[in-house]
């Protein structure tokens, strides 16, 4: 039940920070007074202002959400927070709905924007994505497995989703791939919040539940076990690169973000975040920018 109450309560910081608006400010968070990083090389104006203003979806935990006290948290968030130490500026994040998070970055009313918002041809046309995420999607189920579930062989399985979301829509591709391969439809049950879902599952109203990697593996810390995440990608659902989004031909500001990554890659900063978050083995390593990897 605590798990079920903070899944709960998520779910209302996830309103409210829709609610909250495109543009509404998420909070700040001080980088230490330093110079940036050797190698690493600041735009001017942003190193006249000494601050970066980062926009972000902030509903989507384990990556990024606003706590009780509204203040920006996540693994992600920890990410662009160290990015911004390796150039020696504040950082300012933002919290935006997700359909403007596009249009705020092109029309220049933000820096970047954090997300995994996948890197397709079609928004290349108007941004640029520094493509640091593959996250493939994983299998959760009751402890025991009592289905015997098999990430490899999906259909005919009974899964339960909250209505609208990501997983809801990859059911979808799932479905059409049994069918392409003549093999029995599986089956999908809609919830309205993460809670009610998760109690369903562990009452064994459902098999399974198609799972973003972190997600699943917080559920599992936090049910004890009660529920667990399956070893092994679901490989019938495709899933595109993915990243921070940046102007078009903001070549200046993609540079120092990629150096500074760099700079954490080389000591180990960058994967001892996405290990502790259980991401490692979905990020790209080093970054791509529009899917390429980065030249400068």
């Amino acid at each position: 039940m605590k798990y079920l109450r903070k899944l709960s309560a998520l779910a209302v910081l996830a309103v409210s920070a829709t609610l909250s608006g495109c543009g509404s400010d998420a909070g700040s968070v001080s980088a230490p007074k330093a110079q940036a990083a050797p190698g690493i090389e600041i735009p001017s104006a942003i190193k006249q202002a000494g601050v970066v203003n980062v926009a972000g979806y902030m509903a989507f935990p384990p990556y990024r959400y606003l706590d009780a006290s509204g203040k920006p948290t996540g693994f992600e968030i920890d990410l662009a927070k160290a990015v911004a130490g390796r150039m020696g500026v504040k950082i300012e994040f933002h919290s935006v709905e997700f359909p403007a998070i596009i249009p705020a970055i092109s029309n220049g009313r933000y820096d970047w924007s954090l997300g995994t918002l996948s890197d397709t041809e079609e928004r290349r046309k108007v941004v640029d994505i520094l493509d640091w995420a593959r996250p493939a999607y994983v299998v959760q189920v009751q402890g025991s497995n009592p289905h015997g579930v098999d990430p490899s062989h999906l259909c005919g399985v009974t899964f339960g989703h909250l209505q609208g979301s990501a997983q809801a829509a990859a059911f979808d591709l799932l479905a059409a791939d049994c069918a392409k391969h003549g093999e029995p439809a599986p089956k999908q049950i809609l919830f309205q919040d993460p809670g009610t879902q998760m109690q369903a599952l562990q009452n064994n109203r459902f098999d399974a539940a198609l799972q973003n990697p972190p997600a699943g593996a917080q559920t599992q810390r936090e049910t004890k076990g009660a529920l667990i995440v399956l070893p092994g990608k679901v490989s019938t659902i495709p899933v595109d690169p993915s990243g921070w989004v940046f102007a078009k031909g903001n070549v200046e500001l993609e540079r120092a973000v990629s150096q500074a990554i760099q700079s954490l890659i080389q000591d180990g900063t960058w994967a001892k975040i996405l290990k502790d978050n259980d991401f490692l083995d979905y990020a790209i390593v080093p970054p791509t920018l529009n899917t390429k990897p980065t030249t400068f």
